[in-house]
């Protein structure tokens, strides 16, 4: 990716990432909601079908180590590449809260799951959108079979109270 390119994504996602309410009293941007379902970690570890490290993104190989804060990077340019993707197929004005929990839902489930949704989005079909979004609740297991996940369906809940927050 060139310089200009990254630059352009980081406008991009600061854009995104501004502030959000998410609760009465607590200010939360997108990229903190996201942090706040990954967690951290410095180390590579196995997600799935390859390496991850910090908030969840791919990491270079089984080895090295990341810093929260080119972390929390490499965050907000996955956020902002999903972003980049899903805003030219909305067209239903959305506020802060439910792009960051569109947003949530896509660096969890990628974008092209969070496609799925925009239809349900696009017609102001709320309830139909929230029964869809409460779908997305399984994990692979290990011999790689699909299951559902509370952790996945807790994720789904909180990330449709911040849409409807």
């Amino acid at each position: 990716m060139k310089a200009r390119d990254k630059y352009i994504l980081a406008a991009v996602a600061a854009l995104v990432l501004l502030p959000l309410i998410v609760s009465q009293s607590e200010p939360m941007t997108a990229a903190q909601l996201i942090a706040s379902f990954e967690g951290f970690r410095a180390h590579p570890y196995w997600d799935v079908n390859r390496y991850s490290w910090g908030y969840g993104t791919p990491a270079p190989g089984a080895t090295g180590t990341i810093t929260k804060e080119q972390a929390l990077a490499e965050l907000q340019q996955h956020s902002a590449a999903d972003l980049q993707y899903l805003q030219p197929l909305i067209t239903r004005p959305l506020n802060a809260n439910q792009w960051a929990a569109l947003l949530s839902f896509a660096y969890n489930e990628g974008s092209g799951n969070a496609d799925n949704l925009v239809n349900n989005i696009n017609a102001g079909d709320d309830q139909a959108l929230a029964d869809q979004w409460r779908l997305y609740n399984k994990a692979r297991d290990a011999a790689g079979n699909l299951v559902y996940s509370q952790t996945l369906a807790d994720r789904r809940e909180k990330e449709l109270q911040t849409w409807f927050a």
